[in-house]
């Protein structure tokens, strides 16, 4: 089976060889799958580093000015080749046989999300309970946009990834117009390795980011995007007491700075409104 492995990229000229490197190491035959790298205005150029590459894999580079992740996404699903893209992070890591996961699991379905282990940073990793959902292939309602596969015929059928979108909850976005025609699976053995965040300032702007996005999604189909926390609070329940409180107090620090990126952004949705009006 041919695959398209789409990689935007913004500023991450740190992490994206490791990304590159991993796919060059692929259990995976390299003639049956292309690299389509989305440079969404990265400063400095990345094109030194997509130069050495070139040589080592199938890899095609698309330069545009900053527009977001998802006019980034786009803009590779439009250059793609195969039926079958695979949405990929710039600063992950994916498993030696990754690709296999996705080519062995797309014979038979339309949209699969995968699996994803901490790559560095574990105090992060209780953040993420969706990273992990076990050990079996099943339906699930969670969309990780860096880690998984979708055949061309569903965009063909409910469109692209919604541009209004920036970065964040884009996959809630989609799989809202999906849901009514395909079901999403989970791959336990479709593993990329990943960080939830590298820092407090990394958790804390992603929190803001998602935040502006759950305004987004209220103003659009009427309902703002929550957080289920009860596979959180199951991870938390075996820890020591310091740990568990340390982790409690970032949440809910993220909690505010999440609601303060929603409010700041649902006043704005309803100017514009009024403005429309």
């Amino acid at each position: 089976m041919t695959l398209s492995v789409i990689i935007p990229t913004y500023n991450r000229a740190k992490y994206l060889p490791l990304a590159l490197q991993s796919l060059v190491l692929q259990n995976y035959p390299q003639n049956e799958f292309e690299v389509i790298v989305i440079d969404d205005g990265s400063e400095p150029s990345i094109e030194p580093i997509i130069t050495e590459y070139q040589t080592k894999l199938n890899l095609k580079f698309i330069k545009q000015t900053h527009g977001g992740v998802c006019r980034a996404r786009n803009a590779g699903i439009k250059l793609a080749q195969s039926d079958v893209l695979v949405f990929f992070d710039d600063d992950a890591v994916a498993d030696i046989n990754w690709l296999q996961a996705v080519a062995d699991t797309m014979k038979t379905e339309d949209l699969i999300v995968g699996r994803v282990k901490i790559l560095k940073h574990p105090f992060w990793g209780y953040f993420a309970p969706h990273y992990d959902r076990g050990e079996i292939l099943k339906p699930t309602d969670s969309l990780l946009e860096g880690n998984c596969a979708i055949k061309r015929a569903v965009f063909d059928k409910v469109g692209l990834f919604d541009e209004n979108i920036e970065y964040g909850h884009e996959g809630q976005e989609f799989l809202n117009r999906t849901n009514q025609f395909y079901v999403l699976k989970y791959c336990p053995t479709m593993i990329i390795h990943h960080d939830y965040a590298t820092s407090i300032f990394d958790y804390l702007k992603k929190q803001y980011k998602f935040g502006q996005q759950s305004a987004y999604l209220e103003s659009k189909y009427g309902e703002r995007k929550t957080t289920d926390t009860r596979e959180k609070n199951a991870l938390l329940e075996s820890l020591p007491t310091g740990k568990k409180l340390a982790i409690k107090l970032v949440a809910r620090l993220g909690y505010y700075v999440h609601s303060f990126g929603y409010w700041l952004s649902k006043n704005k949705y309803r100017k514009n409104i009024k403005d429309e009006d």
